[in-house]
């Protein structure tokens, strides 16, 4: 697929170390890629406490491409990424973090990956994840069950970085609060009855970390919101909710 427009849409919170050349790493490559005409970036500053709202705004002021979004509070990764998919206008979205895992050089794999195969949203699958041993098995096994949910063998469902068209993407609503949301766009996109194309790419470490604390707690968020998951799969086969087609 020759790539015309995209937006690439992250949320960020406390990013002040990284995300200044994370965005600019952005702006410099969307502006070399060969036929792309228009391109426009939207990161949402999730009630960050350390200067990531004002680096945002600063870089605004000197690339017209990219418009931050605030929020007053803290809201979670997923609050924060539904605001600024909303405020997307191109055909196609990107979904990426801000912390830099996730190379940009990666979108033309998954633009390519689209245009042969006609899908509507790839999904990026990491050969290797840079992330924790803890953090990598609990990737594996909220993806395993979300694929025996789904009926379907995805090799990252949890995957954050994804390409989707974004007429499709605006209309899908996220109930998860926190970084979930990456799961949550996958079981919904398949809901709709569609296919997510896999491509693998790049993937690099975390810059900083998380307390153990914050860890075990994730991991009981995303064990809860797996079996939500699961649940809703069961109310859609017995219809007692509706399936809403794409």
């Amino acid at each position: 697929m020759r790539l015309t427009e995209v937006a690439v849409a992250a949320p960020a919170y406390n990013e002040a170390e990284s995300v200044q050349a994370v965005v600019e790493s952005w702006v410099a490559y969307l502006s070399n890629v060969s036929g792309l005409q228009r391109f426009e970036i939207v990161v949402c500053n999730d009630g960050s406490r350390d200067r990531t709202g004002e680096i945002l705004d600063e870089l605004a002021r000197r690339h017209s491409q990219l418009r931050p979004v605030h929020l007053e509070t803290n809201q979670g990764a997923a609050a924060a990424l539904t605001r600024a998919i909303s405020r997307t206008t191109m055909g196609w979205v990107l979904l990426i973090d801000a912390d830099g895992q996730f190379p940009i050089e990666n979108l033309l794999r998954m633009a390519d990956a689209v245009g042969q195969s006609g899908s509507r949203a790839a999904i990026g699958v990491r050969p290797v994840k840079q992330d924790s041993a803890f953090a990598r098995f609990g990737s594996w096994a909220s993806g395993a069950l979300c694929n025996l949910f789904h009926g379907t063998h995805y090799r990252d469902f949890n995957s954050a970085f994804k390409l989707v068209d974004g007429p499709l993407l605006r209309s899908i609503p996220l109930e998860a609060k926190g970084l979930n949301y990456s799961t949550e766009v996958t079981s919904r996109i398949l809901e709709r009855g569609l296919t997510l194309i896999e491509v693998e790419i790049d993937h690099r470490p975390r810059g900083g970390g998380k307390s153990s604390l914050k860890l075990l707690k994730g991991a009981f968020h995303r064990l809860l919101f797996v079996l939500y998951i699961g649940f809703r799969q069961l109310l859609l086969h017995w219809q007692v909710i509706q399936r809403v087609e794409a």
